[in-house]
């Protein structure tokens, strides 16, 4: 699906659950952001209230869940947020959570899904960055059968 303008939510949606490493409730909003300003991710929980940019240069852990981290703050489990952000075709948004970790839902990213269609989208006047690659990249795979 190409989307030639960014796009953001169209208003704000909530939702709460468990995350799945440390048990607890978790609250997180969705909401809008300006052009340019991609993904961000708000600590409400923490006094001064810092984001982390979701940025590969921010990723920090990806075994058993993907960690993004700036400083000292970090945010865990972010996937399958992620995934559905950019499967609906959000360039642009802000995350605030009151945990470390977002809730697992059912382990998908349908609830997510649900939330980003209740917020629905928002084209703004910029165009979408695109990542563009220069050179075909292939990757074969060898299954070796014991």
């Amino acid at each position: 699906m190409v989307f030639p303008h960014q796009q953001t939510l169209a208003k704000s949606a909530s939702l709460k659950g468990t995350s799945l490493h440390t048990g607890e409730e978790v609250s997180v909003t969705l909401k809008p952001a300006p052009i340019d300003h991609g993904i961000k991710f708000k600590r409400t929980d923490l006094s001064d209230e810092p984001t982390i940019e979701a940025r590969i240069e921010n990723v920090r852990l990806v075994e058993r869940a993907t960690t993004l981290a700036e400083g000292n703050v970090k945010v865990h489990t972010v996937e399958h947020l992620l995934s559905a952000l950019h499967g609906m075709g959000v360039d642009n948004a802000v995350v605030e959570m009151n945990g470390n970790e977002l809730p697992i839902a059912d382990g998908s990213s349908r609830a997510y899904v649900e939330q980003i269609k209740k917020c629905g989208l928002q084209e703004q006047s910029a165009f979408a960055k695109v990542l563009k690659f220069g050179t075909q990249y292939t990757s074969k795979v060898r299954v070796v059968r014991s």
